[in-house]
């Protein structure tokens, strides 16, 4: 343990202990920076996010710990907090829309290509196609679609994306989930050479995306962190 990491897991410790848990998570960020082979770093980052309420962000600390330590019991027990906490979400009734009229009807997400796909097919508008990829953990479209998408599913989910924030620019749930989406596609495997594919229309929307959101404003070092990710998947887009 390098006494730099040691020092930013002491302050994120006491701003956990008051109740500060961005400014924790930000401590045992740059305490795992400094130590990325200690699993009490991502392990009590982990913490601080389900007190947040940041399950998939828990989620995916978790997986960090369990990568580097299998048998860690914590790891698997904050996993299944989080994981708890996000079937909770997805199982969580509907409420009826503004007018009084029933809201689309819930559906299980997928967790393969060809759920997706046999999914995606039987969708009709793109309220229903954002509510699918709402339900997705962007986190996941690596695993989801491994090296079968195309570019034909990358132009629809990107024309889903863009729909989704014209219809509710102001949505902040919204802004949050396209944001993740378009971070994280790039990560999807092959996803340089699919987007090869894409015709320049499809490219607009990647473009016009990007603009409506905006740079990410978050602050400390998780949200420096997040800037340089999210430069990253812009370049990897062909965006600026």
């Amino acid at each position: 343990m390098s006494s730099k990491a040691q020092i930013e897991k002491d302050k994120g410790n006491e701003a956990f202990k008051a109740g500060d848990y961005p400014t924790a998570i930000g401590h045992y960020t740059a305490a795992f920076i400094a130590d990325p082979s200690n699993v009490t770093y991502p392990l009590n980052r982990a913490a601080a996010y389900l007190k947040l309420g940041k399950n998939e962000d828990a989620e995916r600390d978790c997986d960090t710990v369990l990568k580097l330590d299998a048998k860690n019991v914590k790891g698997y027990f904050r996993r299944g907090q989080a994981r708890s906490a996000l079937q909770k979400l997805q199982d969580a009734p509907t409420a009826p829309s503004s007018n009084g009229s029933a809201s689309i009807p819930k559906r299980e997400p997928p967790q393969t290509m060809v759920a997706f796909m046999n999914l995606w097919n039987t969708l009709t508008t793109e309220e229903e196609r954002w509510e699918v990829l709402r339900q997705i953990p962007a986190t996941r479209l690596p695993l989801l679609f491994k090296t079968s998408l195309d570019a034909s599913t990358l132009g629809a989910i990107l024309r889903s994306l863009r729909e989704a924030l014209t219809s509710s620019p102001d949505d902040e749930e919204r802004r949050r989930v396209v944001r993740a989406y378009m971070v994280n596609m790039p990560r999807v495997p092959r996803f340089g050479i699919v987007s090869m594919m894409m015709n320049s229309e499809e490219l607009g929307h990647a473009q016009t995306i990007w603009d409506m959101l905006g740079r990410f404003q978050g602050e400390g070092v998780e949200g420096q962190m997040e800037k340089r990710r999210e430069e990253g998947s812009k370049s990897a887009w062909g965006c600026t």
